[in-house]
Protein backbone atom coordinates (compact mmCIF):
# COMPACT_ATOMS: atom_id res chain seq x y z
CA UNK A 1 0.00 0.00 0.00
CA UNK A 2 1.59 3.26 -1.17
CA UNK A 3 0.12 5.32 1.66
CA UNK A 4 2.31 3.55 4.20
CA UNK A 5 5.35 5.25 2.62
CA UNK A 6 3.74 8.70 2.24
CA UNK A 7 5.55 11.69 3.71
CA UNK A 8 3.22 14.59 4.43
CA UNK A 9 6.19 16.99 4.50
CA UNK A 10 6.24 16.79 0.70
CA UNK A 11 4.99 20.22 -0.50
CA UNK A 12 3.18 18.53 -3.40
CA UNK A 13 0.76 16.88 -0.98
CA UNK A 14 -1.72 19.74 -0.79
CA UNK A 15 -1.28 21.08 -4.32
CA UNK A 16 -4.80 21.30 -5.82
CA UNK A 17 -5.80 19.43 -8.94
CA UNK A 18 -7.74 21.54 -11.43
CA UNK A 19 -11.05 19.76 -11.94
CA UNK A 20 -11.31 21.14 -15.49
CA UNK A 21 -8.18 19.28 -16.63
CA UNK A 22 -8.91 16.34 -18.91
CA UNK A 23 -7.20 13.82 -16.62
CA UNK A 24 -8.27 15.34 -13.29
CA UNK A 25 -9.98 12.14 -12.17
CA UNK A 26 -6.86 10.07 -12.78
CA UNK A 27 -4.72 12.61 -10.90
CA UNK A 28 -7.10 12.53 -7.93
CA UNK A 29 -7.25 8.74 -7.78
CA UNK A 30 -3.45 8.57 -7.98
CA UNK A 31 -3.10 11.02 -5.08
CA UNK A 32 -5.67 9.11 -3.04
CA UNK A 33 -3.74 5.88 -3.51
CA UNK A 34 -0.40 7.53 -2.81
CA UNK A 35 -1.35 9.65 0.20
CA UNK A 36 -4.96 8.87 1.14
CA UNK A 37 -6.23 12.32 0.14
CA UNK A 38 -6.34 14.93 -2.62
CA UNK A 39 -7.31 18.58 -2.98
CA UNK A 40 -9.32 19.62 -6.04
CA UNK A 41 -10.02 23.14 -7.30
CA UNK A 42 -13.58 23.56 -8.57
CA UNK A 43 -13.68 27.31 -9.11
CA UNK A 44 -15.98 27.26 -12.12
CA UNK A 45 -19.47 28.74 -11.48
CA UNK A 46 -22.13 26.45 -10.03
CA UNK A 47 -24.01 25.48 -6.91
CA UNK A 48 -22.05 23.50 -4.30
CA UNK A 49 -24.38 20.48 -4.45
CA UNK A 50 -23.96 20.29 -8.21
CA UNK A 51 -20.18 20.46 -7.87
CA UNK A 52 -20.20 17.69 -5.27
CA UNK A 53 -22.38 15.55 -7.52
CA UNK A 54 -20.03 16.15 -10.47
CA UNK A 55 -16.97 15.25 -8.40
CA UNK A 56 -18.62 12.10 -7.07
CA UNK A 57 -19.61 11.09 -10.59
CA UNK A 58 -16.08 11.65 -11.89
CA UNK A 59 -14.70 9.41 -9.13
CA UNK A 60 -17.50 6.82 -9.55
CA UNK A 61 -18.51 7.10 -5.91
CA UNK A 62 -22.23 6.54 -6.36
CA UNK A 63 -24.83 8.16 -4.13
CA UNK A 64 -23.91 9.75 -0.80
CA UNK A 65 -24.02 7.49 2.25
CA UNK A 66 -26.07 8.38 5.34
CA UNK A 67 -24.25 7.22 8.50
CA UNK A 68 -26.06 4.85 10.85
CA UNK A 69 -26.10 7.48 13.61
CA UNK A 70 -28.37 9.71 11.52
CA UNK A 71 -30.97 7.06 10.70
CA UNK A 72 -32.72 7.43 14.07
CA UNK A 73 -35.78 9.66 14.54
CA UNK A 74 -33.84 11.70 17.12
CA UNK A 75 -31.07 12.48 14.61
CA UNK A 76 -33.04 12.69 11.39
CA UNK A 77 -32.20 16.39 11.06
CA UNK A 78 -28.67 15.33 10.06
CA UNK A 79 -29.65 12.69 7.49
CA UNK A 80 -29.29 14.84 4.37
CA UNK A 81 -26.96 13.65 1.62
CA UNK A 82 -24.96 16.86 2.00
CA UNK A 83 -24.25 18.13 5.52
CA UNK A 84 -23.68 21.83 6.19
CA UNK A 85 -20.81 22.42 8.60
CA UNK A 86 -21.03 25.94 10.01
CA UNK A 87 -21.47 27.55 13.41
CA UNK A 88 -25.05 27.67 14.69
CA UNK A 89 -25.78 28.38 18.35
CA UNK A 90 -29.29 26.93 17.95
CA UNK A 91 -28.08 23.57 16.70
CA UNK A 92 -27.21 20.66 18.99
CA UNK A 93 -24.64 18.84 16.85
CA UNK A 94 -21.31 18.75 18.75
CA UNK A 95 -19.20 18.85 15.60
CA UNK A 96 -21.09 20.49 12.75
CA UNK A 97 -22.35 23.60 14.52
CA UNK A 98 -19.45 24.70 16.73
CA UNK A 99 -16.32 26.73 16.09
CA UNK A 100 -14.35 24.53 18.49
CA UNK A 101 -11.59 22.25 17.31
CA UNK A 102 -12.16 18.58 16.66
CA UNK A 103 -9.82 15.83 17.84
CA UNK A 104 -8.84 12.85 15.69
CA UNK A 105 -11.71 10.74 14.39
CA UNK A 106 -13.12 8.93 11.38
CA UNK A 107 -16.62 9.58 10.08
CA UNK A 108 -19.23 6.97 10.98
CA UNK A 109 -19.41 6.58 14.74
CA UNK A 110 -21.77 3.58 14.61
CA UNK A 111 -20.72 2.14 11.26
CA UNK A 112 -18.40 -0.85 11.04
CA UNK A 113 -14.76 -0.18 10.32
CA UNK A 114 -14.32 0.43 6.60
CA UNK A 115 -18.00 0.99 5.80
CA UNK A 116 -17.51 4.67 4.95
CA UNK A 117 -14.60 4.71 2.54
CA UNK A 118 -14.61 8.27 1.23
CA UNK A 119 -15.28 11.74 2.62
CA UNK A 120 -15.52 14.94 0.60
CA UNK A 121 -15.36 18.39 2.21
CA UNK A 122 -16.27 21.28 -0.09
CA UNK A 123 -15.45 24.84 0.97
CA UNK A 124 -18.12 27.46 0.36
CA UNK A 125 -16.45 30.02 2.64
CA UNK A 126 -13.25 29.81 4.67
CA UNK A 127 -13.01 30.92 8.29
CA UNK A 128 -11.69 34.36 9.15
CA UNK A 129 -8.97 32.67 11.20
CA UNK A 130 -8.19 28.98 11.81
CA UNK A 131 -10.44 26.12 10.81
CA UNK A 132 -7.84 24.09 8.92
CA UNK A 133 -8.71 20.46 8.36
CA UNK A 134 -6.13 18.18 10.00
CA UNK A 135 -5.12 14.84 8.50
CA UNK A 136 -3.30 12.03 10.29
CA UNK A 137 -1.83 9.09 8.37
CA UNK A 138 -2.80 6.69 11.11
CA UNK A 139 -2.19 3.66 8.87
CA UNK A 140 1.47 4.57 8.40
CA UNK A 141 1.79 5.24 12.13
CA UNK A 142 0.27 1.82 12.87
CA UNK A 143 2.68 0.14 10.45
CA UNK A 144 5.59 1.76 12.28
CA UNK A 145 4.17 0.65 15.63
CA UNK A 146 3.79 -2.91 14.37
CA UNK A 147 7.50 -2.99 13.56
CA UNK A 148 8.56 -1.51 16.91
CA UNK A 149 6.05 -3.06 19.33
CA UNK A 150 3.99 -5.92 17.91
CA UNK A 151 2.15 -6.49 21.22
CA UNK A 152 0.89 -2.89 21.23
CA UNK A 153 -0.20 -3.19 17.61
CA UNK A 154 -2.02 -6.45 18.43
CA UNK A 155 -4.13 -4.69 21.06
CA UNK A 156 -5.38 -2.20 18.46
CA UNK A 157 -6.62 -5.09 16.30
CA UNK A 158 -8.87 -6.46 19.03
CA UNK A 159 -12.60 -6.35 18.11
CA UNK A 160 -13.29 -5.03 21.61
CA UNK A 161 -10.59 -2.34 21.77
CA UNK A 162 -12.67 0.80 21.23
CA UNK A 163 -16.25 1.78 21.99
CA UNK A 164 -17.52 5.01 20.47
CA UNK A 165 -20.64 6.63 21.96
CA UNK A 166 -22.80 9.38 20.55
CA UNK A 167 -22.46 12.80 22.15
CA UNK A 168 -25.56 14.18 20.44
CA UNK A 169 -28.11 15.02 23.15
CA UNK A 170 -31.16 12.79 23.53
CA UNK A 171 -29.71 9.69 21.89
CA UNK A 172 -27.67 7.07 23.74
CA UNK A 173 -26.08 4.68 21.23
CA UNK A 174 -22.60 3.21 20.81
CA UNK A 175 -20.56 0.77 18.76
CA UNK A 176 -17.56 -1.38 19.67
CA UNK A 177 -14.88 -2.56 17.28
CA UNK A 178 -11.19 -2.68 16.46
CA UNK A 179 -9.08 0.41 15.90
CA UNK A 180 -7.34 -1.14 12.89
CA UNK A 181 -8.23 -4.13 10.75
CA UNK A 182 -7.40 -5.84 7.46
CA UNK A 183 -10.08 -5.70 4.75
CA UNK A 184 -11.06 -8.37 2.22
CA UNK A 185 -8.35 -7.20 -0.18
CA UNK A 186 -5.69 -7.60 2.52
CA UNK A 187 -5.24 -3.85 3.04
CA UNK A 188 -5.12 -2.05 6.37
CA UNK A 189 -8.10 0.09 7.36
CA UNK A 190 -8.71 2.27 10.40
CA UNK A 191 -11.28 3.81 12.69
CA UNK A 192 -8.67 5.47 14.92
CA UNK A 193 -10.45 8.09 16.97
CA UNK A 194 -9.25 9.82 20.12
CA UNK A 195 -11.92 12.19 21.34
CA UNK A 196 -14.82 12.53 23.77
CA UNK A 197 -16.76 9.71 22.05
CA UNK A 198 -14.14 7.09 23.03
CA UNK A 199 -14.04 4.46 25.75
CA UNK A 200 -10.92 2.29 25.60
CA UNK A 201 -10.88 -1.32 26.77
CA UNK A 202 -7.41 -1.66 28.28
CA UNK A 203 -7.98 -5.33 29.11
CA UNK A 204 -7.60 -6.42 25.48
CA UNK A 205 -4.36 -7.75 24.06
CA UNK A 206 -1.06 -8.28 25.83
CA UNK A 207 -0.74 -6.51 29.21
CA UNK A 208 -0.04 -2.81 28.79
CA UNK A 209 -0.24 -3.07 25.02
CA UNK A 210 -3.15 -0.72 24.45
CA UNK A 211 -1.67 1.93 26.76
CA UNK A 212 1.60 1.83 24.81
CA UNK A 213 -0.25 1.87 21.51
CA UNK A 214 -2.20 4.99 22.41
CA UNK A 215 0.92 6.74 23.68
CA UNK A 216 2.62 5.97 20.38
CA UNK A 217 -0.28 7.13 18.19
CA UNK A 218 -0.74 10.32 20.19
CA UNK A 219 2.95 11.12 19.79
CA UNK A 220 3.13 10.31 16.08
CA UNK A 221 -0.01 12.31 15.32
CA UNK A 222 2.20 15.37 15.88
CA UNK A 223 4.94 14.05 13.59
CA UNK A 224 5.02 16.15 10.37
CA UNK A 225 5.64 12.97 8.36
CA UNK A 226 2.14 11.85 9.29
CA UNK A 227 0.24 15.05 10.08
CA UNK A 228 -0.90 17.81 7.73
CA UNK A 229 -3.10 20.90 8.10
CA UNK A 230 -5.07 21.92 5.01
CA UNK A 231 -6.85 25.24 4.65
CA UNK A 232 -9.35 25.02 1.82
CA UNK A 233 -10.14 28.11 -0.23
CA UNK A 234 -13.65 28.77 -1.51
CA UNK A 235 -14.33 26.46 -4.44
CA UNK A 236 -11.85 23.82 -3.29
CA UNK A 237 -12.70 20.34 -2.07
CA UNK A 238 -10.75 17.86 0.03
CA UNK A 239 -11.30 14.22 -0.88
CA UNK A 240 -9.91 11.64 1.52
CA UNK A 241 -10.11 7.97 2.36
CA UNK A 242 -12.08 7.85 5.59
CA UNK A 243 -11.07 4.21 6.04
CA UNK A 244 -7.36 5.04 5.74
CA UNK A 245 -6.89 8.43 7.42
CA UNK A 246 -8.01 10.03 10.66
CA UNK A 247 -8.96 13.69 10.57
CA UNK A 248 -9.70 16.62 12.84
CA UNK A 249 -10.11 20.38 12.77
CA UNK A 250 -8.46 23.46 14.20
CA UNK A 251 -10.73 25.84 16.16
CA UNK A 252 -11.71 28.89 14.19
CA UNK A 253 -13.09 32.41 14.27
CA UNK A 254 -15.81 33.71 11.97
CA UNK A 255 -16.33 37.13 10.50
CA UNK A 256 -19.71 38.68 11.30
CA UNK A 257 -22.19 37.80 8.55
CA UNK A 258 -19.60 35.62 6.79
CA UNK A 259 -19.27 32.34 8.73
CA UNK A 260 -17.06 29.46 7.71
CA UNK A 261 -19.14 27.07 5.64
CA UNK A 262 -18.12 23.60 4.49
CA UNK A 263 -20.32 20.92 3.00
CA UNK A 264 -19.63 17.27 3.76
CA UNK A 265 -20.60 14.20 1.77
CA UNK A 266 -19.81 10.58 2.64
CA UNK A 267 -19.58 7.56 0.33
CA UNK A 268 -19.38 3.81 0.79
CA UNK A 269 -17.28 3.37 -2.34
CA UNK A 270 -13.60 3.80 -3.18
CA UNK A 271 -12.74 6.49 -5.77
CA UNK A 272 -11.98 4.93 -9.15
CA UNK A 273 -11.81 5.94 -12.80
CA UNK A 274 -12.81 4.03 -15.94
CA UNK A 275 -9.14 3.80 -17.01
Amino acid sequence: MQQLQADFRDPRCAQPVDFTEYDASNQLVHSLEERGFAVVAMTQPGLPDAKLAALAAALRLGDPYVPALYRYPETNDYSASYSDIRSDTKDRHPGFSTTAGQAWHVDGLLDDIGDIKTTILYCVRAAHRGGDTLLFNSLAAFAELREKDSDAAEALLSPKALTRSSTIPAIDVNATGPVFAVDEAGDLITRYTDNETCTWNFSVGPPGGLHRALDFLRATSDDPRYRLAIRLAPGEALVFRNDRLSHGRQPYEDKPNAPRHLIRALYANVPTTPN
